[in-house]
């Protein structure tokens, strides 16, 4: 998978790519600039030098007595060096030169071929190679007092030392160029560091999962959310704060509406006015009991808004009972407690009244009823979780007046995952108490459970002496709400059926009105690798 660079990084690299673009334009059209007027210059300097040589009676006089050049040398290096040319170069009408800034080049037939227009009466100029490599030259005739054409004055500038002076003339603008270079750097970075604080420190891809996430979780969550801004205009509402509007009647979309308007209840703007969170309160609107929940939203000291969470109250309830698990460990271990607390006045009644032949006879009798009840799930149960529910649920059956018989053809292993215990014990300890309720109103009041383990599978066995039940309750027996207890029950069953489609298992009634209900149960269980036999 490539690897993509992070923001800070990207962002850094596209500023100094701008930058570094910009400068290059900048630079390159000054150097161009630059480069053009100093070629304009240098044409200038060559031909106005060409011209005053030229035009320097020295010249003629030489050219037309055709005599010692020395004077006429000797003004020409002066003219070269003044000007700073690269040679001044007087030529008769044959091209054979005349002065030369090499003596040894003197008398010879002028190089390069671009002199013949000037030896024709025209001045021009042109680039070309020479003795001295490629130059820029100016070519001037030279005239007499009468008209007559003598020769002509060639006047050079090196290719080389134009070049030179071009260099010299951008040092400056290379100097600003890689001053604002490293100024646009230091830019970048300083303007990436803050985007990124600004995006606290998150990568674009991070972002968008960061809202993909949000909105599922806003979107998937049991609870209502609304958000309001400092103005207490709804910002936000979730899919269960649509449902529970509509079930309150409200059919408009809530979005930028005003929160006290749809909601007179709301303690939204309150809280927004005094800062402080309105917690766990019971509202009634139209009809419908929530449970709200209202904080403000702080951003650098400042309130921007707030969020409100609320659920429906009955809803809340009945959530509750979901931990009925628990509620179930605390009444066995309470009725475990309180068995032994009342053997334990027994032998302390029998310790006050010296009666220690029936105190010994009382707790060997304890001790062997106690084995005899508890060795079959001590040895056969190795889930201890499990085993001492079952041992407490023992306890409270029999303090109900009722028994529960609990066998083992094989070994119970150790859950490898603990969710699994705490299932099984929902769907145990419920099956349980609607078998205690069936047999509360029997002379026959007995329960048995049976374990087998088998190839990753635990099947579980239910059964007891009670009322049972018709064909109908039967069929509706694991809907929400079904109970033949009375009304703000019957969830117990329907527990059961969601703890056990949650565990992947398979669970089958028997039951004949008059004569008992069993319940058998089979469920995915894998044993814990550390779990001996």
């Amino acid at each position: 998978m490539k690897k993509t660079l992070r923001l800070q990084t990207r962002l850094t690299i596209f500023v100094c790519i701008v930058v570094l673009i910009s400068l290059c334009i900048t630079f390159f059209t000054i150097w161009s600039e630059t480069a053009k007027n100093i070629h304009q210059q240098e044409r200038d300097i060559a031909l106005s030098t060409a011209k005053m040589v030229a035009e320097a009676p020295i010249t003629a006089k030489s050219l037309e007595k055709d005599q010692s050049y020395t004077a006429l040398r000797k003004y020409t290096t002066n003219v070269q060096r003044i000007t700073k040319t690269e040679f001044v170069v007087v030529m008769d009408m044959n091209g054979i030169r005349k002065t030369h800034p090499n003596p040894q080049k003197i008398g010879k037939r002028f190089a390069g071929g671009d002199e013949k227009p000037a030896l024709q009466g025209k001045e021009h100029i042109s680039t070309a190679s020479g003795t001295l490599g490629k130059s820029m030259r100016a070519f001037v005739p030279v005239y007499n007092q009468d008209g007559k054409q003598l020769g002509a004055v060639a006047v050079g500038i090196t290719l080389k030392e134009i070049d030179l002076i071009i260099h010299q003339s951008l040092l400056p603008l290379y100097f600003v160029t890689s001053l604002s270079l490293l100024s646009g750097i230091i830019g970048a970075l300083i303007v990436a560091r803050k985007v990124k604080k600004i995006m606290f420190g998150l990568e674009p891809d991070e972002i968008a999962t960061l809202l993909k996430e949000r909105s599922a979780m806003l979107e998937s969550t049991k609870e209502g959310i609304l958000a309001v801004d400092q103005h207490g205009k709804i910002k936000l509402a979730n899919a269960e704060a649509k449902r529970l509007f509509h079930n309150m009647g409200i059919m408009v979309d809530p979005r930028e509406q005003d929160v006290q308007a749809l909601l007179p209840s709301s303690g939204l703007k309150q809280v927004i006015e005094t800062r402080k969170p309105l917690l766990d309160r019971d509202v009634r609107m139209n009809g419908l009991e929530l449970v709200f929940n209202e904080v403000p939203i702080t951003v650098k000291g400042e309130i921007v808004g707030a969020i409100a969470t609320f659920r429906d109250k009955t809803e809340v309830k009945h959530l509750a009972e979901q931990l009925s698990g628990v509620k179930m460990y605390a009444n066995a271990l309470r009725a475990q407690s309180h068995e032994f607390m009342n053997k334990l006045h027994v032998i302390l009644g029998l310790v006050q009244l010296k009666n220690y032949d029936d105190l010994g006879t009382y707790i060997k009798d304890i001790a062997i009823y106690q084995q005899t009840e508890t060795n079959e799930i001590i040895n056969h149960v190795k889930n201890s979780v499990l085993a001492g529910f079952l041992l407490g649920k023992q306890s409270y059956i029999r303090e109900q007046g009722a028994a529960l018989e609990v066998n083992c053809s094989t070994q119970v292993p150790n859950s490898e995952d603990p969710a699994v215990t705490h299932d099984l014990i929902t769907v145990i300890g419920n099956l349980l108490n609607n078998a205690l309720d069936a047999v509360s109103h029997t002379e026959n009041k007995n329960i048995s459970i049976s374990f087998r383990y088998v190839q990753e599978q635990l099947h579980i066995e239910i059964t007891d002496t009670g009322v049972g039940l018709t064909k109908e309750e039967q069929d509706i027996m694991f809907d929400q709400g079904f109970s033949t207890k009375g009304e703000d029950r019957g969830f117990g069953l329907y527990f059961v059926d969601q703890s056990i489609k949650k565990l992947n298992g398979h669970m089958i009634v028997t039951s004949e009105k008059g004569e008992g209900t069993t319940f058998s149960l089979r469920i995915p269980y894998k044993q814990k690798e550390d779990s001996h036999d």
